[in-house]
């Protein structure tokens, strides 16, 4: 029918080419003519000013599409790019300055607890007894007096030991008349207590009578083993006891500050000597009191800190108290353990940093990775003096702006670079505590920060790879349905967007307005092809919604729209499953058959009880009781209530236990959708960690709430008894009931 339909138009064509000699090539929307005439004149068209040059409709179409959809993305895409970088700023700055807060809270409270166990140490009366007997006994009289053997054989130890390891350190070398005692007394006792236990530290301790006879010796076998007890039970370094005269007269560990002067001892210049001699007796009497952070030779040259405490007779101030207290004590809390993705800091980091603008605590860097940490450096001594004693604490500077404002009195919360030369976002708050001029930092790398930013940017330049080229394939088609007659094409179109996928086309001719025609009926049974698949993508990507979100939220967002972060108060159920008993354990897959049958029954549970699932994991999950209404306590002692004895039966029958530990808090959270890199279903807040820190001390098949969630509890069945109080990670006891049973 169409061959019928053209052929007249064929031979048309072909009289009209036989009539004349030259061959007339017909104008289409890609070709203009060479020649122009402009007031009469032709003039070729390669010769005109580009603006004045004959202008193709399909290309301006084409460009008017592409310019209007760029334009488009980019205002729009470059919108969210600035707001999404305002709200992860705001959220880095809250998140660092509430893990900088609770590190000074917990470092002032370990530094107040320090300085009351020194005073307290310091009052016992064997204590007192035991400063009185020794400072009694330490003299030349009472002790005796090396003969020239015996002082060369204490010269010598301190070559092998002190003198020759500093020079091979590469560090300022010392004599040995520098760092030995200066008194005949202090010779005599390091002689005797220090020198034999040399290669081995433990045995110095172990020494409670060295056998010479002294008056010394006899106190020191009445006293030590007490004083050995007490260091242990405080948890501390070494105790040292001073006497009023200055002298170190007793150490737990006989290192060689034994028997040295703080007051004209080869120590007299170090933070222990000016805390001992120069603040202690400006405090008040029975107080502690704290010295900075220094590198202590008698301790192998480690970072340590002093508390020291006077010691009294009556009224009557007879010596000094002084606990080391080592630096991996200040560690464990900057570094929450180590466990900085716990807290919050998945790349980032919290440290101390001193008055003198050097490092008080470890740098993750160097625990981590400490030859990426060397190779950070720009100062090659700096370097190899952190590698040859093996922190970087009291060496390592760290003069930022964060810093600086701390040590003035202010907070910072903002963008710096850190002392690695890291841009970060950081939050520094100077410690409130008496004896020390110290702030706190927490940061994060920018670049970890603001990784989901970033994610945004790369999915934003993909999103304008794809639409040019698809707007171009656009302004194609629309170009060549414009340069045609238009009614037909109308009509057809009116019928395809009627819902018809085969319209009737009349034959418009073998041009570009004729293969229109035939596309747009093309077009319309593509168009219904699509779609059918539009149809099938659309339920598959709602399945796949379901997979990582609540059906709730998938229901109340639309299609495939996401939730913004929505705060109210609710329940925060936190669940651990493990395998366990005194039988065979089971292999390895039985375990993972056995998880994997618990997470299916906490997931029908949660569903048939409205909770949300917030985060699930192999043996953990994390549910969310009450969204929209109430608190969500009843709700979820329910849930945890028929989940134990629902999971603990999977291994019914069965040589080993299958364990269930639950813990609830509730109060205001946030929750909402993330993207980074993948949709999730996540929530915010203090319950949120709270349920999980309670969820990690509950016992087998215990379920433990906090306080806030009995308050919250208005059903009268619960059988909620008092637990066993615990320590939350910042170092406040919380207080816990337990589920003994639901009735």
């Amino acid at each position: 029918m169409t061959d019928q339909i053209l052929a007249p138009e064929a031979e048309a064509e072909a009289e009209a080419e036989a009539e004349t000699d030259t061959e007339i090539e017909a104008p289409t929307l890609d070709t203009w003519s060479e020649t122009i005439r402009i007031d009469g004149v032709d003039v070729a068209a390669a010769d005109l000013p580009w603006w004045r040059r004959p202008r193709r409709l399909r290309r301006q179409l084409i460009g008017t599409l592409v310019f209007v959809a760029f334009a488009s993305v980019a205002l729009v895409g470059g919108l969210n790019f600035v707001a999404a970088r305002r709200l992860l700023d705001e959220g880095a700055r809250e998140q660092l300055a509430s893990i900088g807060e609770a590190r000074a809270r917990s470092i002032q409270t370990g530094i107040e607890r320090t300085e009351s166990g020194a005073s307290a140490a310091a009052a016992d009366l064997a204590v007192v007894q035991a400063l009185e007997d020794l400072a009694a006994s330490f003299s030349t009289r009472s002790t005796g007096r090396l003969d020239e053997e015996q002082l060369a054989e204490l010269d010598e130890y301190y070559e092998r030991t002190v003198v020759d390891p500093i020079e091979a350190a590469g560090l300022e070398p010392v004599t040995v008349e520098e760092v030995r005692p200066r008194s005949a007394a202090g010779q005599y006792l390091q002689y005797h207590y220090t020198v034999p236990g040399s290669d081995d530290p433990e045995a110095r301790r172990e020494v409670v009578d060295p056998g010479d006879g002294s008056a010394y010796s006899r106190a020191h076998a009445e006293h030590h083993p007490q004083l050995s007890a007490l260091t242990d039970s405080l948890g501390f370094g070494d105790l040292l006891l001073v006497s009023a005269d200055g002298d170190i007269v007793y150490t737990t560990d006989k290192r060689i500050d034994l028997g040295t002067s703080l007051a004209d001892g080869p120590y007299r210049e170090t933070a222990l000597a000016r805390t001992v001699r120069d603040r202690l007796p400006l405090e008040r009497i029975g107080e502690g009191v704290l010295s900075d952070l220094q590198l202590y030779l008698p301790d192998e040259g480690q970072p340590v800190f002093f508390v020291a405490s006077s010691v009294r007779r009556e009224q009557e101030v007879i010596g000094a108290l002084v606990l080391e207290i080592p630096v991996e004590a200040l560690n464990t809390i900057t570094t929450a353990g180590e466990r900085w993705e716990q807290v919050g800091l998945r790349e980032g980091e919290s440290y101390v940093v001193g008055s003198d603008l050097l490092l008080r605590s470890e740098s993750r860097l160097w625990i981590e990775d400490p030859q990426a940490y060397l190779d950070r450096l720009d100062d090659a001594e700096l370097a190899g003096l952190i590698d040859t004693l093996g922190s970087p604490i009291g060496l390592q500077p760290v003069d930022t702006e964060p810093v600086d404002e701390a040590m003035a009195g202010r907070t910072f919360s903002g963008t710096a670079t850190n002392y690695l030369g890291q841009g970060t976002y950081s939050y520094a708050t100077p410690i409130e505590a008496p004896g020390v001029n110290w702030v706190v930092v927490a940061d994060v790398p920018l670049s970890d920060a603001r990784e989901p930013l970033l994610d945004y940017a790369r999915r934003l330049g993909l999103v304008f790879l794809f639409l040019l080229p698809l707007a171009g394939v656009v302004g194609y088609v629309l170009a060549g349905r414009l340069t045609r007659p238009i009614r037909p094409v109308m009509e057809a179109a009116r019928a395809v967007a009627a819902g018809d996928r085969d319209p009737e086309l009349v034959e418009l001719g073998r041009d570009e307005f004729g293969d229109l025609s035939r596309r747009l009926r093309s077009m319309a049974q593509k168009l219904g092809r699509h779609e059918a698949e539009l149809a099938d993508a659309y339920e598959e990507q709602r399945r796949l919604l379901l997979a990582v979100l609540p059906p709730r939220i998938v229901d109340e967002s639309g299609e495939g729209a996401v939730q913004d972060q929505i705060a109210h108060r609710a329940t925060m159920v936190a669940v651990r499953v493990n395998v366990g008993g005194d039988g065979v354990p089971p292999a390895d897959d039985e375990i993972g058959d056995l998880l994997v049958a618990a997470a299916e029954v906490a997931e029908s549970l949660a569903t048939t009880r409205g909770l949300d699932r917030i985060r699930a994991g192999a043996d953990a999950y994390l549910f969310l009781a009450g969204v929209g209404e109430g608190d969500g306590a009843d709700e979820g002692l329910g849930f945890a209530a028929e989940l134990v004895p629902a999971v603990s039966a999977l291994a019914e029958g069965e040589e080993f236990d299958l364990a269930v530990h639950v813990g609830l808090s509730t109060g205001p959270v946030a929750t909402g959708v993330l993207e980074r890199g993948s949709l999730g279903f996540a929530a915010w807040g203090e319950p949120v960690r709270r349920s999980l820190v309670i969820g990690a001390f509950a016992s087998s098949d215990e379920i433990l709430v906090d306080r806030s969630t009995v308050d919250a509890v208005i059903d009268d069945r619960w059988d909620l008894h008092p637990a066993d109080d615990v320590m939350d990670l910042d170092g406040q006891p919380m207080q816990l009931s337990s589920l003994r049973d639901a009735r």
